[in-house]
């Protein structure tokens, strides 16, 4: 009876050692699951505010070109109405300069009929006849147009 006993309480011994190496493997074993479980955490977290960072930076993007559009299309709109303004602006000079022309060569041409009748009478005059141009001339850096007036004098 003492063998079986003796046997029994190695058996028994036995089955508590194995007993507790069981608890401590399933106690490591729970410790590297949370660990593994907290930088699952940490991983996913990162993942995740590298996601709404991208979405945040294309976002920006989206703006940033939408913000572009407008910018040109406003740019387009002023230069337009600036080459409108300044072709209106350079026409009506040019009408007043045509108006201050005439009136010039009115005179000028009274002035010659006047003096070829004095030159008739006394002696012979040199006349200068005028020759006009007019012009337009657009500068693109100011946004403004400018009538011009070349003047071309003959002696005759």
């Amino acid at each position: 009876i003492f063998d079986f006993l003796s046997k029994e309480l190695v058996r028994l011994q036995e089955e508590r050692r194995i007993h507790a190496f069981v608890m401590l493997a399933e106690r490591q074993r729970r410790m590297r699951e949370a660990e593994e479980s907290g930088r699952r955490q940490v991983e996913l977290k990162r993942r995740q505010d590298e996601d709404e960072e991208q979405h945040v930076g294309v976002l920006f993007q989206v703006v940033k070109v939408h913000q572009s559009t407008v910018d040109s299309y406003l740019e387009d709109i002023i230069l337009s109405s600036m080459e409108d303004t300044a072709e209106e602006q350079a026409r009506e000079e040019i009408q007043r300069m045509a108006v201050e022309i005439n009136d010039i060569a009115y005179k000028m041409e009274s002035w010659y009929v006047i003096k070829q009748h004095v030159g008739s009478c006394s002696q012979q005059f040199r006349t200068c006849l005028p020759i006009c141009i007019c012009g337009y001339v657009y500068n693109l850096r100011h946004g403004k147009g400018r009538a011009i007036l070349f003047m071309i004098a003959l002696l005759v």
